[in-house]
């Protein structure tokens, strides 16, 4: 017994170890060198022999930035519409799917579909759609729109535009995870909901909604970092335009390591988002036992 029991422990470790590995090599060494550097004054090209130990002076020069200040803005601004909005329609399409309707399937797979895709293909399609010469200004054209907007240069319509398109790349997941969380609601609690008289409405809000609660949790905590994780879908969209409509934490935190070549003031950024993301999460596993039900 003793045997098997050790045998099974030494598979567990041998599925985890390679993860950790890897997590250690790529994500916690980098993680510790950038927490290390932000206390230096190193640049891209600093000699070993010239760095100095700076203290909280990147900090302090973040915190006196109004570059990055409004940056942060836009980061919150961009988790503020994004968070919300995935999160809204991925359950609402699962409703929907959940229930008979037609060429369920292929809808799903449709949904899901943009999720798997390349983000620089998503970009270069979207680039073409929403152009000046796209089909979309031609169609707002058609329809008696003077000078309509052009969503991708238009600085006030850009960020919602970018979070938009995010949204509608990535809700398939969303989708799938709650549509699998749904197939784990029990049925006597919805009839039991409906003898007593309750729309079908209200069966989402009460029954629903508090089943699926910890599926809730879960993607809104991801769903929040993936919103945070945005270089990708921004630079592959506006590189951070028009102007500085679109720069967000993770775009000015890469220019200020590879453009101006600041790497230590680059680091203390990078410590601030993953301070705020820890905040956030940390009020949300706090937040969890009051309106998540397992």
């Amino acid at each position: 017994m003793k045997r098997r029991q050790l045998m099974e422990t030494l598979t567990g470790y041998m599925f985890i170890v390679p993860y950790i590995l890897l997590f250690t090599i790529f994500t916690g060494i980098p993680f510790v060198i950038a927490m290390g550097l932000s206390f230096v004054n190193v640049k891209y090209i600093t000699k070993l022999d010239n760095i100095q130990f700076v203290g909280l002076e990147n900090f302090v020069r973040f915190f006196s930035d109004p570059d990055a200040l409004a940056a942060l803005e836009r980061t919150a601004i961009y988790s503020l519409i994004y968070v919300p909005l995935i999160m809204i329609i991925g359950f609402v399409l699962a409703v929907i799917l959940n229930k008979g309707v037609f060429f369920k399937k292929s809808l799903r797979s449709m949904v899901f579909l943009p999720y798997v895709s390349n983000m620089v293909a998503v970009a270069v399609v979207f680039r073409l759609l929403l152009g000046a010469r796209g089909p979309v200004v031609g169609l707002l054209l058609k329809l008696g729109v003077e000078n309509p907007p052009i969503l991708l240069t238009d600085a006030k319509l850009v960020l919602p535009t970018v979070v938009a398109i995010a949204v509608w790349k990535s809700v398939g997941l969303n989708m799938i995870v709650y549509l699998a969380a749904l197939q784990g609601v029990p049925k006597a609690l919805n009839e039991a909901a409906r003898i007593d008289g309750a729309t079908r409405f209200q069966q989402i809000i009460h029954v629903t909604l508090p089943v699926v609660s910890p599926t809730t949790f879960f993607l809104s905590i991801s769903s929040l970092i993936t919103s945070l994780q945005n270089f990708t879908v921004i630079q592959s969209l506006t590189q951070g335009g028009p102007g500085q409509a679109t720069t967000v934490m993770s775009i000015n935190i890469v220019r200020t390591a590879f453009t101006r070549f600041d790497t230590s003031y680059a680091s203390a950024q990078a410590m601030v988002m993953f301070a705020v993301v820890m905040l956030i999460t940390l009020v949300q596993w706090r937040g969890q036992k009051k309106w998540v039900t397992y």
